[in-house]
């Protein structure tokens, strides 16, 4: 069970980074559409509070990966849920919108889906 835990958290570890890479790329069109004067001060400066809010509430559920005890967990979607639950705690109480929350969740839950449907095709159970 360890094994797949920590393949769990490697992928996971992974979407998360790279839904930080999205998050940034985002930014750069923000700066881009702001300096050509697409977009105006307010939507620019909106976006940017915005994207910030939501980068601080994925890294601070990629420092809470790093302090879990994996041993502490019978199954991946044990793992799945005891996250969700302590890392809303980041989106909710701190200002970040519930958007940054729906967009780490579901890469919490894609990165459980794709651990379950290997680990069946390898004939384990969840």
């Amino acid at each position: 069970m360890v094994r797949k835990l920590n393949k769990y958290v490697d992928i996971l570890r992974i979407e998360l980074n790279d839904l930080i890479n999205e998050i940034n790329e985002h930014i750069d069109i923000s700066h881009k559409e702001h300096s050509e004067r697409v977009i105006k001060n307010f939507t620019y400066h909106g976006n940017l509070t915005i994207y910030e809010k939501q980068l601080e509430g994925i890294k601070q559920t990629l420092s809470l990966l790093e302090e879990i005890s994996l041993s502490e967990y019978n199954s991946v979607n044990e793992l799945v849920k005891d996250l969700s639950e302590r890392m809303k705690v980041y989106f909710t109480t701190r200002g970040i919108l519930e958007g940054g929350y729906h967009l780490t969740l579901s890469r919490i839950e894609d990165a459980k889906n794709y651990v379950l449907r290997t680990e069946r095709n390898t004939r384990y159970s969840a």
